[in-house]
This record gives C-alpha cells, sequence and structure tokens, in this order.
C-alpha cells in the first residue's frame, strides 16, 4: 500500500470513541481497521444509492417522464395515504 494517505481525527466524543472500540473489539479488529471498515461499507453504500438514483433517473427519461408527473404520483400517493388513515 504505497498510496496511502493519513488521517487524524480530533476531538472525537468519549461515548463515540467507546462506541467504535467496542465494535472494533467485536470483530476481532483495532479501532482503527474497524473505523477503515466502516468508512469502506459507507463508501459502497453511497455508491449503491447513487447507482439506484441514476437508474431511477434514465427510467424517468426514457419514460418520457417530467417533474410534474412526479408531483402528481406524489399527490396521489398522499391522498391514498390520507384516505386509509
Amino acid at each position: 500500500m504505497s498510496n496511502v494517505a493519513t488521517l487524524y481525527v480530533r476531538n472525537v466524543p468519549a461515548d463515540v470513541y467507546a462506541e467504535l472500540q467496542a465494535w472494533a473489539d467485536e470483530s476481532g479488529r483495532s479501532v482503527n481497521a474497524e473505523m477503515l471498515a466502516l468508512l469502506e461499507r459507507e463508501r459502497a453504500a453511497k455508491r449503491s444509492r447513487r447507482g439506484w438514483l441514476d437508474g431511477l433517473t434514465q427510467m424517468s427519461s426514457e419514460l418520457g417522464l417530467t417533474s410534474e408527473d412526479g408531483e402528481l404520483a406524489i399527490q396521489a400517493i398522499r391522498e391514498h395515504r390520507d384516505a386509509a388513515s
């Protein structure tokens, strides 16, 4: 790993650090390794959410939907939800 950076995090609240330490202990990792794992999971989740949004945008474009169509759909969902209450 020749192309890595060093990151220092200051002013971590004690309760946040304690929780991170507990997670690290549970997984058998160091606090550093646990933090890297958390960052990578968040990065993967963000990529997944972005892929979903890109797919939805593409589908909307292919169907020729407009923002007005979206507003109508939101209104219909709200009316249905309110009627069920």
